[in-house]
């Protein structure tokens, strides 16, 4: 494996690549119907962050029916069904395993022609990056299961979360897109970083320009999922970050999304009226975040100028 693409591409003839992923966890929210559109929603998410289209969906479900009502699984299911018609991807099959605690996941495979893929690997010096989606939902879903908000305070979280990254994908398809990537599990940091590497440049990432949902700065500090953490182990060697930043700030930006936005490099020259078809596509928080720096050689490695990631204030 070269890079952290979000999914795997198999070439089967000149003009068609078959594109796939897989992924599970467990639930972001109490709400069954709801879990299963944000997994099916997160699921195929890599396929659009690749630039592709998906075709089928099999279903993997890990359900302690001894402790819980069988019609929750249905209503997870009948979720994930409401997303995958949405997207007109047909549902193939699945396997089902019993287990202590609920976890529900897809594998999707879809298709693009091999000229086309995106990649995380060829983001260019000079390219602006565009976000289509508010960070948080992390945060404020630990703060949900440790009771510190209720449901109605997630409502926004989880429309966001919802969300196919089908419209904004489709969207961004019109414009100059050097790399993408969708942001999930290793946060706006990590999954930059991601881009940064393997494409050889630096992102500098302007902290007060990135989306937020609401509430979830207040929190930060103290109610972080357990991946976030994670995120900034591995992150800390990569990430740079501005003295006078603020640290529930820097929380969000290393804070482990689920179903979250594209993270897009686009052509200086394109990328404001991108985010200005985003908004009117429905993602109204898209926004410019940053730029593609070139990776600058230096003798310094206590440097910033030699993090793969740069977060400004």
């Amino acid at each position: 494996m070269e890079t952290m693409d979000d999914a795997g591409v198999f070439r089967i003839s000149d003009d068609t690549a078959l594109v796939q992923t897989v992924d599970f966890f467990s639930p972001a929210v109490n709400d069954a119907r709801s879990t299963g559109r944000i997994v099916a929603a997160n699921c195929l998410s890599d396929i659009w962050a690749m630039g592709a289209r998906p075709l089928t969906a099999m279903n993997i479900l890990g359900f302690p029916a001894s402790k819980i009502p069988c019609e929750v699984a249905g209503e997870i299911l009948a979720g994930a069904g409401d997303k995958l018609v949405e997207a007109g991807v047909v549902l193939v099959g699945g396997h089902t395993v019993e287990q202590n605690e609920v976890m529900f996941g897809m594998s999707i495979t879809g298709v693009v022609h091999p000229s086309r893929a995106l990649r995380n690997s060829l983001a260019r010096a000079g390219d602006l990056l565009v976000l289509t989606k508010p960070l948080g939902t992390g945060i404020l879903c630990t703060s949900l299961k440790e009771g510190l908000v209720d449901e109605d305070a997630l409502r926004e979280a989880v429309r966001q979360m919802e969300r196919l990254n089908m419209y904004a994908s489709g969207i961004l398809a019109g414009f100059d897109v050097s790399a993408m990537t969708d942001v999930t599990g290793f946060g706006l940091a990590g999954h930059a970083v991601a881009i940064a590497r393997a494409s050889g440049v630096t992102l500098e990432i302007d902290a007060k320009s990135v989306p937020v949902l609401d509430g979830a700065l207040e929190l930060a500090c103290n109610y972080l999922p357990g991946g976030t953490g994670r995120n900034w182990e591995y992150d800390s060697e990569h990430v740079g970050i501005a003295g006078g930043m603020d640290e529930s700030l820097v929380a969000v930006m290393l804070d482990s999304q689920t179903s979250g936005g594209l993270l897009a490099a686009i052509a200086p020259d394109q990328a404001g009226e991108a985010v200005r078809m985003l908004r009117e596509g429905g993602d109204s928080c898209a926004a410019i975040v940053g730029r593609v720096l070139p990776r600058p050689v230096s003798e310094e490695k206590t440097s910033n100028t030699q993090k793969s990631v740069i977060i400004v204030p």
